[in-house]
């Protein structure tokens, strides 16, 4: 059973309580697994040590999961990159496009990211308006200039200018990098 969203569940309140309750009754009864997705639980008090009343029953109930973080996508070494790789060339599977291309959203990896600034939620709803848009315009593929021109979440909007200029201040970086190292190498040949 997946339960998201678990983050709107308020434990300050009765209603909040009695929820938990509830998923703490079903895991008991029932020989199944339980995931329970949510942003920030620790933080949201969903997740912890409680020693009276309410916190003490939501101890009990914690107590009895294994939490599991993710770490938000990110381009800053090889292995985040290919991760984040691995996830657009998953999507790209599941597309259903006439002229889609293999590599057709991996060839876009840094502008999706910077796009979406690396979150799933904005990257799922660009996508997806993305080959809405495809479908509709006859185009039956995804490339940059069809997605520059759908609008995506404020958060990912707002924050789209600022780490397109990180990102390609790290593309100067690395290509700098990589030619002193051709040059040095270079010299010591000669």
């Amino acid at each position: 059973m997946i339960v998201d969203d678990l983050h709107f569940l308020n434990m300050r309140t009765r209603d909040g309580v009695e929820v938990a309750n509830q998923l703490k009754w079903l895991a008991n009864e029932y020989n199944a697994t339980f995931l329970f997705a949510g942003v920030a639980l620790r933080a949201r008090g969903l997740v912890g040590e409680g020693h009276t009343g309410q916190e003490a029953a939501m101890a009990q109930t914690f107590r009895r999961w294994t939490v599991l973080g993710l770490s938000p996508f990110t381009l800053t070494h090889k292995r985040a990159r290919e991760e984040w790789d691995r996830l657009l060339f998953g999507i790209e599977q599941a597309l259903v496009l006439t002229d889609a291309r293999p590599g057709m959203l991996v060839d876009l990896s840094r502008y999706l990211f910077a796009r979406t600034t690396g979150n799933i939620g904005s990257l799922m709803d660009l996508i997806r308006r993305g080959a809405s848009r495809a479908i509709r315009t006859g185009r039956e593929v995804i490339d940059r200039e069809l997605l520059d021109g759908i609008r995506i979440d404020e958060g990912a909007e707002t924050e789209r200018r600022e780490l397109e200029a990180k990102l390609e201040q790290q593309l100067r970086n690395q290509r700098a990098r990589r030619r002193r190292k051709t040059d040095e190498s270079e010299a010591a040949a000669a």
